[in-house]
């Protein structure tokens, strides 16, 4: 007869007893051991599941078992501590911890040397070139990036190519002609993608892409940066029917910039953002919106795999429009399927 499965709050005693193994073996399971048969982990993973087991992670902190610490890496120069990533991390917290992990920042010396202990690593939005991930590399724990490429690692990004190719068109499909791109610096991969998406948009309508407008690092506040850098452009002479931005913050700067200048945003000129986080700050933005829901269980499920001991992965997730106040409304063009 099979075992019923539990409806209460089961223990890895009876993950033991139901899977007709030891305890040992079962830990060894369910913490993420390499060296164990693959038969030998699907009865433990089948049995946890039959049982609705959830380890208690809370009970494990207080006996200071870093087995079940996930720490996270957030990007700390230009652009990458965002309420875009900060989101990621929040929501990241519920998803791990619901899986009995306890999720905390990773902290560094000042050196840079690692500090915290952890089962796993998780960065999210960390440059190529971040000394944090070399440092976190060297420990040879499994190491899961969000928003950003990671050969030979586990990585979710949104489908930041996509994203601007479907900013850039939405603006070609209201007419804008003069439409240049916002990024961070020339070295930042995201940036890249998404500079590369709008220009495959502009050379699919015919048209020449300009130079990526880059933001300098002058003050540290994003959106300051991008009113001084679009306002000086203007100044000198810049002619523009639209902007794509780097994100909804970026997107900020230049509508205010614009708006200091004489020019009505989205009747003179029409501005796209990035990120689409659901935040009063930006509701009256037209933007790109990645999925956070989605990214923080595409994350969860690969920190999983990573603790499994399986082989590293990755995938993209698609990104929508979503229509705000500064573009013109075209609902026609909005009701339109998202470019793959």
């Amino acid at each position: 007869m099979a075992k019923r499965k539990s409806t209460g709050q089961s223990t890895i005693l009876q993950v033991a007893a139901q899977a007709g193994l030891s305890i040992a073996t079962v830990s060894r399971v369910l913490n993420g051991g390499r060296y164990v048969a693959e038969g030998t982990r699907e009865k433990v993973l089948k049995a946890a599941e039959q049982l609705n087991y959830k380890p208690n992670y809370m009970a494990r902190q207080l006996h200071g078992e870093d087995a079940f610490v996930v720490a996270v890496i957030l990007g700390m120069d230009l652009g990458t501590i965002s309420p875009f990533s900060l989101k990621v991390y929040e929501d990241l917290k519920v998803e791990l911890q619901q899986q009995g992990y306890w999720v905390k920042r990773a902290k560094f010396s000042s050196d840079g040397a690692l500090l915290t202990r952890a089962k796993a690593y998780v960065g999210i939005g960390l440059h190529h070139n971040d000394l944090r991930y070399l440092q976190v590399i060297q420990e040879e724990m499994p190491y899961i990036s969000i928003g950003d490429i990671r050969e030979g690692h586990f990585w979710v990004a949104s489908n930041d190519r996509q994203g601007g190719y479907l900013a850039t068109q939405h603006l070609l499909k209201n007419g804008c002609r003069t439409i240049y791109c916002v990024c961070l610096h020339g070295d930042h991969e995201v940036s890249r993608l998404r500079y590369q998406g709008y220009r495959d948009a502009l050379r699919d309508e015919g048209l020449v892409p300009a130079d990526a407008i880059e933001i300098m690092a002058d003050t540290g506040m994003l959106a300051l940066d991008s009113y001084r850098r679009i306002r000086g452009l203007l100044e000198s002479g810049l002619r523009a029917d639209a902007f794509v931005s780097f994100s909804d913050i970026v997107a900020t700067g230049i509508a205010i910039a614009l708006a200091d200048m004489g020019r009505c945003v989205p009747d003179d000129v029409q501005v796209v953002g990035y990120d689409g986080v659901d935040d009063d700050r930006y509701n009256a933005l037209t933007t790109i919106r990645q999925d956070v829901e989605m990214i923080t269980v595409k994350a969860t499920e690969l920190v999983m795999a990573a603790l499994q001991g399986q082989s590293p992965r990755g995938c993209f997730l698609d990104v929508r429009l979503r229509s705000g106040q500064t573009t013109v409304n075209n609902n026609a063009f909005n009701a339109a399927k998202i470019i793959k």
